[in-house]
């Protein structure tokens, strides 16, 4: 199962086991930290680890917090031992309130004495369970506010996922058509800029460049009349890379908004790709460049089956 989607259903169990009480305080913790290594989530590896080990001499306050261990207002001190042995505690705690109460009849001449030091036995008792109860009643619910953050944050990436993947299906096909011989460096200058290759950077921005190029000659061939706009008169001689795009972004019918959307993110990506060098480009920004330059091609060359579907 792939790592993501094992982890994103592990997320939504553990969701369900605690709202629906499922599992104890420590066994949730066990299975919130198989989720944490899988995502690698600091924080939650951090807190769960020390709920499964115990908390040393000096360790975070917010740690300590989120688990509701301080005795005190003061903070001064807190129960360090790890949530597995409070749990045993606070069961110790519960069986001692039940026997307790299973007895009570005193006579003699102590009866008020020994009444008063049993109910004092209870109360101690119950304080104690109280006070271990909280604790995992903390445990659980810091736990279930990091494990929903890290299932919210899982679905969106799938959904990013889905969505880009439906996306790639409808442009690969186009734009190895229009791409031409441009088209067949992409894998390898995408793999160098995986790499973090600096020497990637001058080369990815050309193929960038070159791609455009290709498929503003596919979606809309040099001619020597100009083209009508919306009122405006272009120019789509060889030369008029952006205004041939642009030429064809109208001619699909595409509204107004939308075109004016492709054309300014079409003139920025073309600047940066004819200006930019080792100096001003760094592998990461080369790698967005490079993406947005695969995204919005694939827009333009599908432009042309969105209108023929809102015929």
């Amino acid at each position: 199962m792939d790592r993501q989607a094992e982890a994103l259903r592990l997320a939504e169990a553990l969701l369900e086991d605690i709202e629906l009480q499922r599992l104890k305080a420590s066994e949730i913790v066990l299975k919130a930290s198989r989720l944490a290594r899988l995502v690698g989530h600091d924080d939650l590896q951090e807190f769960l680890s020390l709920e499964r080990e115990g908390y040393a001499v000096r360790q975070p306050a917010k740690w300590i917090s989120k688990a509701g261990r301080w005795v005190n207002d003061d903070r001064e001190k807190y129960i360090p031992i790890p949530l597995v042995r409070v749990e045993a505690m606070r069961e110790g705690a519960r069986q001692a309130m039940e026997a307790l109460r299973g007895g009570g009849n005193f006579s003699g001449d102590n009866a008020l004495i020994a009444s008063r030091n049993h109910d004092e036995r209870i109360t101690s008792n119950a304080d104690v369970y109280g006070r271990l109860d909280a604790i995992c009643g903390q445990v659980v619910a810091t736990t279930y506010d990091m494990v929903a953050d890290v299932y919210h944050e899982l679905l969106f990436s799938e959904l990013q996922a889905t969505l880009f993947a439906q996306a790639q299906a409808d442009v690969d096909g186009t734009l190895a058509e229009a791409g031409g011989s441009a088209l067949d460096k992409i894998e390898k200058v995408s793999a160098r800029l995986r790499d973090g290759d600096p020497e990637s950077v001058s080369q990815a921005l050309t193929t960038c460049r070159r791609l455009i190029d290709a498929v503003a000659d596919h979606v809309f061939p040099a001619v020597a009349e100009s083209y009508e706009a919306g009122g405006h008169s272009l120019e789509v001689g060889q030369q008029q890379v952006l205004n041939r795009l642009q030429a064809h972004v109208h001619s699909t019918g595409a509204s107004h908004g939308r075109r004016d959307r492709i054309r300014r993110a079409l003139k920025d990506l073309y600047s940066r790709c004819s200006a930019g060098t080792h100096s001003e480009v760094s592998v990461q920004e080369a790698r967005f460049v490079f993406l947005q330059t695969y995204v919005l091609l694939g827009e333009v060359l599908t432009l042309a089956g969105d209108a023929r579907e809102n015929e």
